[in-house]
């Protein structure tokens, strides 16, 4: 088995960020992208979330990603950063659909947030995802931020042993809306960590 090695992203993984980030939301990414295209500023959903993650001032982009690749071909990637006030202008947390999780963002504020981990299905369970898990840890341990938190689906039972066996427990929940009818999802969970034991 071929080592997993990671990486800063670079503009140049922004295709791979977009994919992946859809694959941490399952289908929510894609749905946002393509309103985009609904709404004619974009011809293609997937075009339109690549440009957002190849932009130098996108917080969920390239800039404060990690890149997990075997053998040279990228399998993973997580996104780390402080999370930023809500920003009334955000059209995205005022969908019927996900102001509910908009408000555990909030909860959020100021908090080291770990935005997005995903692997390629083809690469799972060979560590790339705790490897991935621990450098955004470490990431925030540098910045000396006092807490990490991210949020989940309740259904997610195989991300959330991985967060739970890091040291995450619950902190707050919501009410999700299914905004597609494939979903087995209950709740949306914000899950928290201190990261300067002392300061919790």
């Amino acid at each position: 088995m071929s080592k997993i090695i990671l990486r800063p992203a670079t503009r140049n993984d922004a295709a791979d960020l977009a994919i992946l980030d859809n694959i941490a939301g399952h289908g929510i990414s894609q749905w946002f992208w393509q309103g985009a295209v609904k709404q004619g500023k974009a011809s293609d959903a997937y075009d339109w979330g690549r440009a957002r993650m190849m932009a130098d001032d996108a917080f969920y982009g390239w800039s404060n990603a990690t890149i997990a690749t075997c053998d040279d071909i990228t399998v993973g990637t997580c996104t780390s950063y402080k999370m930023p006030p809500p920003d009334d202008e955000d059209d995205a947390g005022k969908s019927q659909w996900f102001t509910t999780v908009f408000e555990l963002f909030a909860v959020a504020t100021g908090d080291w947030f770990i935005d997005s981990l995903a692997v390629y299905s083809h690469a799972r369970g060979r560590g790339a995802a705790r490897a991935l898990m621990e450098d955004a840890l470490q990431r925030g341990r540098d910045r000396n931020e006092a807490r990490v938190s991210l949020v989940c689906e309740d259904s997610n039972t195989s991300a959330r042993a991985l967060y739970e066996s890091l040291g995450f427990s619950l902190r707050d929940k919501r009410p999700y809306i299914p905004f597609n009818d494939n979903s087995t999802t209950k709740e949306w969970l914000l899950l928290s960590m201190p990261l300067i034991q002392e300061a919790i």
